[in-house]
């Protein structure tokens, strides 16, 4: 009787098996990286641009990226917390791996606990490089779920459009 059942039981614990793999498929996010907001002073310091990608294994994250075209020398490279897209925060204390030069790759690893695994996933963990002439950020960018990216005149859609703020009017 057992031997008659034993094919089923097989597939269904293959089933069992692939849906727990398909369901544990490490999650991707990415970033643009851009100079930050400048004023005439700081124009000539802010310059370059990256790309960066956080692969979520669970709680372990790895990050990826490059940079490019930066006024003077990347110094630091972190991972930081803020209240979302666009709005300076505080460290996380994630360390990142750098190239100490006008260009280069970014790269670490390492877990991330409740509150900074929902702050991914909410748009306000990003990646800030620090360089020798602008030294509180010279390029910022914050993850969202990656996706495909729009051509230029198509509008963006899905988790990398951000729609405006609302703004309470008088």
């Amino acid at each position: 009787m057992l031997l008659k059942r034993l094919p089923v039981l097989l597939l269904a614990a293959g089933l069992v098996l692939m849906g727990r793999a398909a369901s544990a498929a490490p999650e991707k996010y990415q970033a643009y990286l851009s100079p930050m907001p400048h004023n005439d002073a700081t124009l000539d310091n802010l310059r370059g641009k990256g790309t960066a990608t956080i692969t979520l294994d669970g709680e372990t994250m790895s990050i990826a990226g490059t940079f490019a075209g930066l006024s003077s020398p990347a110094t630091t490279a972190r991972l930081l917390l803020s209240a979302g897209p666009g709005i300076p925060g505080k460290t996380v204390g994630k360390e990142v791996e750098l190239t100490t030069d006008v260009s280069g790759k970014v790269s670490g690893q390492g877990k991330l606990d409740a509150a900074q695994l929902a702050a991914l996933k909410s748009g306000k963990l990003y990646l800030q490089i620090n360089s020798q002439k602008a030294p509180e950020g010279n390029l910022w960018g914050w993850f969202l779920a990656e996706n495909e990216v729009a051509g230029q005149d198509v509008p963006q859609k899905g988790p990398l459009y951000i729609p405006p703020f609302a703004v309470k009017t008088k």
